[in-house]
């Protein structure tokens, strides 16, 4: 069986290093994104260790000729990609009110979560459409919550949950033939909120399982925004 590639972004930890970890164990050859080199290679070799076949590429979803450098790399190298899942992301400050926050402090959210993965899904189309692909965008439900309410990391995720519909619509209608969905893992237990623990919140293996699971169960999910539970976020009904 021909081996598949998927490129992963933030991949060096977390919830993306788990989904490299599990699609590795099926048999796909990871490119793990990181903007932190060290990081990034060790990540690497961990996972080499673990029987993975993963090649480090370097990327810093803030800046754009890394961005550039990374599709060059995959272009030349690995042509071959069927999958790219855009799983780095960074919370902003998760409990300050949206009232609150500098356009500064918005805009870093912003570069990273949106524009930078706009600018590599984009570049990335090409190949994907060549090779008949897949797009994963990893996300959260963006609807109002006593509970959850990170104004720029919700505002960003927003974004990128329009994104991922717009672009499946376009596919749809202009019979490209790529796939492009998003799940929203629920609460998760990550560097990106410290470290967050309760009842309600998920493991790294358990949230790479749920994740890798929709990825492999042999359906077409373009255009859905899908939750943890199975559900699918459906914005027109004011569901998620």
């Amino acid at each position: 069986m021909m081996t598949k590639k998927v490129f992963i972004t933030g991949a060096n930890k977390g919830i993306g290093k788990e989904i490299a970890y599990q699609m590795g164990k099926r048999g796909w050859t990871i490119l793990l994104g990181a903007r932190d080199e060290s990081r990034g290679l060790a990540a690497t070799d961990e996972l080499k260790s673990k029987d993975v076949d993963a090649i480090y590429v370097h990327i810093d979803l803030q800046k754009h000729e890394t961005i550039s450098a990374a599709v060059k790399t995959i272009k030349s190298q690995h042509r071959d990609l069927t999958m790219l899942i855009n799983n780095a992301a960074i919370p902003g400050d998760m409990r300050k009110p949206g009232s609150e926050f500098t356009v500064e402090e918005l805009r870093e959210v912003m570069e990273t979560n949106v524009f930078g993965t706009f600018d590599l899904t984009q570049q990335l189309l090409p190949t994907l459409e060549a090779n008949k692909g897949r797009v994963l965008n990893i996300t959260i439900p963006i609807g109002m919550s006593d509970f959850f309410n990170p104004f720029a990391y919700k505002t960003s995720k927003a974004a990128l949950n329009a994104m991922t519909q717009s672009f499946a619509q376009n596919f749809k209608n202009e019979g490209i033939p790529i796939e492009i969905f998003a799940i929203m893992p629920g609460g998760v237990t990550t560097d990106l909120n410290g470290n967050m623990t309760g009842d309600f919140m998920k493991t790294v293996p358990e949230a790479g399982k749920l994740i890798t699971d929709i990825i492999f169960d042999g359906k077409n999910h373009n255009g859905e925004i899908i939750n943890f539970n199975g559900n699918t976020a459906d914005y027109n009904n004011g569901l998620f």
